[in-house]
């Protein structure tokens, strides 16, 4: 949860959420306008030091999948 608010607020963050899956599994599902803004995002200090942590804290490697958004946003109507 410390990396949500923070991320959502580096340049180029579309989407920031994390999920926890019924057999406690955790994943976030990112969307960013650019590949630079991912890249600026992932050298950030908060992200480097989640990170370096995170071996302590799972079995086996992070998974991580990349793609490009087929779907547009649906209209904000205000």
């Amino acid at each position: 949860m410390d990396l949500v608010e923070p991320s959502r607020g580096h340049e180029g963050n579309l989407q920031y959420h994390l999920h926890e899956q019924e057999d406690g599994r955790f994943f976030l599902y990112e969307v960013w306008r650019s590949q630079k803004d991912l890249d600026r995002h992932n050298a950030t200090p908060l992200l480097r030091a989640f990170m370096d942590e995170l071996p302590a804290h799972i079995e086996g490697a992070p998974e991580a999948y990349f793609g490009a958004m087929r779907s547009p946003y649906p209209a904000i109507v205000a």
